[in-house]
């Protein structure tokens, strides 16, 4: 097995600038070509970042040769035509989220990559944050049982459903991430004329639930997510807020959910095993003590150098770019109605 891989980026915007390329250190790759339509953009990304070689034309890039793997960052067009020519060469390919601008041409990727023999590995960098990665851990291994979700995401002003492909495909996917398979999708649509909020449950096909709560008209981004279930025979609750705060709450003997002869006999228990609360250690920053490794971005540059060492599939994989897009074409079909999904 190769110790390390060779990536191409194409793409120099803020986020990838900001959130992506410096997560390269901390996976086993080196940069080797870094592209951007903005020659200019691209020549700053390769100074700073170290890559060897800038282009203009991803076409070109990609026919040097030299990559073990490619990400792709930018418009959703672009997503979509570069992504094409890099599954084309049989190259495994990260792509930003929405991986097309619509679930049509996003079969004909997850197609193509097949075809090639390689694999996608969509954007949905929250699977990676450091507390939902956590409950996730817990959930395959058994030691929690989710019975529901609720998630609530709100960002700045945008208008249009476009929003679903952007920001809200995070709560999206995160849901599907817990539960599995989506089945059906109910969904409200509230319009000001400025901005859109929208009310949608999710139905995933072992009969459990997903409530989110996604609203565009909030001066910054506020998330937060609750998973209801059981834990070792007994109700339990996780809670992440803003991805750098998450409580474990069990059921406990606190007075009020035992039988009494009497209210004065009541007499709360002080169990602080009830509620376990983690949070990062701000007073001492160190190299993991970042909103990159909360958010994920660290996790999802690592896991997709990893998958390519490893030849497999990365998490999330191919079929991943499918799932939350069928929801989001679901909602955008109907806003105001239900939709039944049917799998690919």
């Amino acid at each position: 097995m190769k110790e390390s891989v060779r990536i191409g980026f194409v793409g120099c915007g803020t986020h990838a600038t900001n959130n992506l390329y410096p997560m390269l250190r901390y996976a086993r790759c080196t940069l080797e070509a870094v592209c951007d339509l903005d020659g200019n953009l691209a020549a700053r990304n390769a100074r700073i970042f170290g890559a060897p070689r800038h282009y203009t034309d991803a076409g070109k890039m990609l026919k040097d040769g030299g990559l073990d793997g490619v990400m792709v960052v930018g418009p959703f067009q672009m997503h979509y035509d570069v992504g094409m020519a890099v599954l084309e060469r049989g190259l495994p390919l990260f792509v930003e989220k929405p991986p097309a601008p619509d679930l049509v041409r996003t079969r004909e990727m997850v197609a193509l990559a097949r075809k090639k023999n390689t694999f996608i590995m969509p954007g949905f960098m929250k699977r990676h944050g450091i507390p939902y990665a956590k409950a996730r851990r817990m959930i395959q291994q058994g030691e929690f049982v989710p019975a529901m979700g609720f998630f609530k995401y709100g960002h700045w002003a945008m208008h249009g459903l476009g929003l679903l492909y952007t920001m809200s495909s995070h709560p999206i996917d995160l849901a599907i991430s817990y539960f599995g398979e989506p089945k059906s999708v109910v969904s409200r649509m509230y319009d000001s004329g400025r901005t859109l909020s929208l009310a949608v449950t999710i139905t995933f096909t072992d009969g459990k639930i997903a409530q989110l709560m996604l609203d565009a008209s909030q001066p910054r981004i506020q998330e937060r997510v609750e998973l209801s279930g059981t834990m070792n025979g007994g109700n339990a609750l996780i809670v992440a807020d803003n991805v750098c705060h998450m409580e474990l709450h069990k059921e406990g003997r606190d007075g009020t959910d035992v039988v009494v002869p009497s209210l004065p006999e009541i007499n709360p228990d002080f169990d602080l095993g009830d509620i376990s609360i983690w949070r990062p250690d701000y007073g001492i920053p160190n190299m993991g003590q970042t909103r990159h490794f909360f958010q994920g971005f660290a996790g999802e540059v690592r896991e997709f150098v990893d998958a390519i060492l490893e030849n497999r599939e990365p998490y999330p994989g191919t079929d991943d770019c499918l799932k939350a897009m069928r929801v989001i074409e679901a909602i955008m079909l109907n806003p105001n109605g239900q939709v039944d999904l049917v799998s690919d």
